[in-house]
């Protein structure tokens, strides 16, 4: 195991502390609330701040951001009681266990892409200025399928970072 596999490994550890004490509802209700609430807040902002324009006397760009805002708040607060609903019910039928162990594997998988974005960026820094020895990376037991999975979720990043 090499010092990379060692820094690698380093960086998953708090993921599984996270998972355990998060569990995978309370997780996928968290990610699920902040896309689900962009998307609707993009879409009904303007339709929010048109209702809202009688009752406040602001710039319509001031409008349109407290719109977003109480849209994305309001989606967060709903999914935020579901999830904890979620989570009461399965602690009711004694799943409880199976919610930590899916937030585990939820929680490194989520840090496992954010490690495989970082790896694309560092690919495209090493290739210019070499930072680490190929070599190096070849012994890495980690390394390689971490950036092979980060090359198969994010195959338009490889074209963006190695543009010339």
């Amino acid at each position: 195991m090499s010092v990379i596999d060692i820094i690698l490994l380093l960086l998953f550890v708090p993921a599984v502390f996270h998972g355990i004490s998060k569990g995978f509802i309370a997780q996928a209700v968290a990610l699920l609330s902040l896309l689900l609430g962009a998307w609707l807040s993009f879409k009904f902002s303007a339709t929010v701040s048109a209702w809202l324009q009688p009752y406040l006397d602001v710039s319509p760009m001031a409008l349109h951001v407290i719109a977003f805002a109480i849209i994305l708040i309001g989606v967060f607060l709903a999914l935020l009681l579901l999830g904890k609903a979620l989570t009461g019910l399965v602690k009711l039928v004694m799943l409880g266990w199976l919610d930590k162990l899916l937030g585990i594997a939820f929680s490194i998988i989520k840090i496992g892409l954010v490690v495989g974005l970082v790896i694309l960026l560092f690919e495209a820094l090493n290739t210019r200025y070499e930072l680490v020895p190929q070599a190096i990376l070849d012994k890495s037991v980690l390394y390689k399928p971490v950036k092979e999975v980060a090359d198969v979720v994010f195959p338009y990043m490889k074209e963006l970072i190695f543009k010339k």
